[in-house]
């Protein structure tokens, strides 16, 4: 068992934590904001005031946070990891931040190892630990700590470091835009006079099944419970924006994704799940 530090307590990260004392580790953790960490601190664990504090002595030291500013100032600001952390520990950062903040972060944390994870699933996934876990950085640390990851849900060594943010980026992108192009088409199919369970079953007969079946409830927009807030997914599209800015690649499906999620957000709908979108279009 391994000592732990937990650096960001939303929505997913607490019940990521959660499963990390359950599975007997020693767990230290801290959040920005306070409150957060008391149902975590009554079963075992050990609250932090600094992400200084929380990694002193710790083996790994793993960040669940908002977006590179916030990984920025928790890791390089006053009080942060980089101050405290031991050169044998290993930062793992399972945020999605995109791959420039990673690759900067294990440049100026070495020789501490540094491994990006970010998870695929929403927190009911979370909690049962059947989070897909995109884990990019040196092979012999992701061996070192796969056991650790697979606490989590599976994960799978998906390249050099940078690769696993890059790969979060493009599968959130795709899913928002798919979300996006599915609530237009419903709009159409919904002012045609055709019955949604029509559609949405005919759409499950062909190459969007999967799609279909996993994502029903919120093209349906009954889904209710805010997993991804679709503020965060917004943000999520700026970062894979700026990633085809800098190789000069036009992605005008995600631009397109991005304005329509704006139009959501401009209706007041940022906190709610990110699938909300396509009811906002059908409506």
């Amino acid at each position: 068992m391994s000592v732990v530090a937990f650096l960001g307590l939303g929505s997913m990260g607490r019940p990521m934590a959660s499963r990390l004392l359950e599975a007997g580790h020693e767990l230290r953790v801290w959040n920005r904001t306070a409150g957060r960490d008391e149902e975590l601190v009554a079963s075992g664990a050990t609250r932090s005031t600094t992400p200084a504090d929380a990694v002193r002595g710790a083996e790994v030291a793993i960040t669940m946070l908002t977006d590179p500013q916030a990984l920025e100032d928790v890791v390089f600001g006053p009080g942060g990891v980089a101050s405290a952390i031991a050169a044998t520990a290993t930062l793992i950062d399972m945020s999605t931040v995109g791959p420039g903040p990673v690759r900067s972060a294990a440049e100026r944390l070495s020789p501490t190892a540094v491994l990006d994870a970010p998870v695929l699933g929403s927190v009911p996934s979370a909690e049962a630990g059947r989070l897909t876990v995109l884990v990019g950085g040196g092979p012999e640390v992701y061996e070192r700590h796969a056991d650790l990851l697979a606490v989590f849900g599976t994960p799978v060594h998906v390249g050099p470091t940078g690769v696993g943010a890059m790969l979060k980026l493009i599968s959130n992108a795709a899913t928002i835009s798919t979300l996006v192009a599915v609530g237009e088409l419903l709009a159409l199919t919904d002012r045609a006079g055709l019955q949604q369970d029509v559609v949405l079953d005919g759409l499950g007969l062909g190459p969007l099944a999967s799609f279909v079946e996993r994502w029903r409830e919120r093209l349906e927009d009954r889904y209710e419970r805010p997993d991804f807030p679709l503020a965060l997914a917004r943000k999520d599209l700026d970062l894979v924006l700026g990633e085809a800015g800098r190789a000069g690649v036009s992605l005008t499906m995600t631009e397109t994704a991005a304005a329509r999620a704006d139009e959501a957000l401009d209706a007041g709908l940022g906190e709610r799940d990110f699938g909300a979108v396509a009811g906002f279009l059908r409506r």
